[in-house]
């Protein structure tokens, strides 16, 4: 009996973003293979996910060209691979990892299904009537023009992350028209663009597509659902909106109580230190699972004990930026408070933050001054500078929305205006007007 096959990527990714992806599938999906397409990670996770694979595991590279392309990239890889190996599968699989578990055997659910595919769509439209959010809008505009964006506004979003299921055939039909020549593209966010256009203009020429929705599908993407329902847990799984288990749970991260769940079942309780791997990513890495399994000693001298003096972080942004917010939401004790300076303190060096790693500073550091916990005086004076540096960027390139976005984080600071802030203002004031406001935002 042939087997079902997953395929997810992972480019630049650490143990501590794959834990819960990697282990729910190994509890929960017993009839099939895991691909994971990697690239650029450290000996140390690569170890853990052969260790919790335990011969699921299939591990390829991941090629793409730089990261803005990952979104189309990754389904080259997919396709790559489809082409060479799917029809040895039943069915196939492909889905984000970094925010999805699964909950039970996805595969069940479709086993009656023949010459079909998968989709999955979110609680909110394209015009965006529910949470405001007009992105998949603009992506639509930017991708494929305002007119095609304008005839798609009322259909709901479908979510390229969570992506798609299928009989072999139907997979490779949908991946050969996604990567065709004729929606190749650099755009941004262009793979989620280019799953909405495909679907509602009927453009997939294949017998049986089955939409995932919030009410009942075994796909529940939850990016839109977490702002505008209560959320539902029972015995530990995460309910969709008519109160059944989904497989499948994608963008559980943008809840912080669904969070809590998913790493109080799907991350190991008792991490000990790996002395084998001692470089310096792998040692940072460490520090993760750590803290998360409550050794904050531990975590705390191995931080100390491999990075005092350390000058460059540069490599290690989005690692440093976890390890504080983690540590930022556990009780205060004198350990956590130096583990938390040192952090501050690394970010100091770290020179390249995407609008994501900026939003996410800017909330662990309000949050630590609300909850009375030390904010490094230097560091705040650094990222306030950071802020404005960026502002000024976005002025140079005219994109108002987003300048205005930085300007009102560097506000939110309560960091005093220095000459830069007045000159800034005062040129965003001829180029867009006192009331020149964009809509959207980082």
């Amino acid at each position: 009996m042939k087997k079902n096959l997953v395929m997810g990527t992972a480019g630049g990714f650490d143990w501590d973003t794959l834990e819960p992806f990697v282990t729910s599938f190994v509890m929960n999906v017993k009839s099939a293979e895991l691909v994971l397409f990697l690239k650029d990670i450290s000996d140390f996770t690569l170890d853990r996910l052969k260790r919790c694979g335990k011969g699921a595991l299939k591990i390829e590279p991941f090629e793409y060209r730089e990261i803005k392309n990952i979104g189309i990239d990754r389904f080259k890889n997919f396709k790559r691979y489809v082409d060479l190996h799917g029809d040895d599968y039943e069915q196939i699989f492909i889905t984000d990892t970094r925010d999805v578990i699964f909950q039970k055997d996805i595969f069940e659910s479709f086993k009656d299904c023949k010459n079909f595919l998968g989709y999955s769509t979110e609680a909110d439209d394209i015009r965006g009537s529910k949470t405001g959010n007009r992105l998949n809008y603009n992506w639509i505009a930017d991708s494929f023009g305002k007119e095609e964006a304008d005839n798609l506004l009322d259909k709901k979003i479908v979510c390229a992350g969570g992506a798609v299921i299928g009989t072999p055939r139907e997979v490779k039909i949908f991946l050969e028209i996604f990567l065709s020549k004729n929606f190749s593209s650099e755009k941004f966010a262009f793979d989620q663009a280019a799953f909405n256009y495909l679907v509602w203009n009927n453009l997939l020429p294949i017998e049986n597509l089955i939409e995932n929705d919030i009410e009942s599908g075994e796909i529940f993407s939850m990016a839109t659902f977490v702002f505008l329902y209560p959320i539902n847990i029972r015995g530990g799984k995460i309910l969709r909106g008519d109160g059944g288990i989904p497989a499948v749970v994608h963008q559980y991260d943008r809840h912080q109580e669904l969070v809590k769940i998913v790493d109080g079942i799907y991350r190991a309780k008792d991490f000990q230190v790996d002395e084998r791997f001692i470089d310096e990513r792998s040692a940072i890495e460490q520090t993760l699972p750590l803290l998360r399994a409550n050794k904050t000693d531990a975590a705390t001298r191995l931080f100390i004990k491999n990075f005092l003096g350390k000058t460059d972080f540069s490599g290690y942004g989005r690692i440093l930026i976890k390890l504080w917010d983690i540590s930022s939401r556990k009780p205060l004790s004198q350990t956590l408070e130096l583990l938390e300076m040192a952090v501050q303190d690394a970010l100091k060096s770290v020179h390249v933050l995407s609008n994501t790693d900026l939003l996410a500073i800017y909330s662990i550091l309000k949050r630590a001054e609300q909850n009375g916990r030390t904010v490094d005086a230097d560091f705040k004076i650094y990222f306030a500078n950071f802020l404005l540096i960026m502002a000024e960027q976005c002025l140079k390139s005219k994109l108002a929305n987003v300048y205005f976005e930085f300007i009102n984080l560097f506000k939110g600071l309560g960091v005093p205006p220095d000459e830069k802030f007045y000159r800034l203002e005062a040129e965003a004031n001829k180029i867009f007007g006192r009331n020149g406001r964009g809509i959207g935002g980082l």
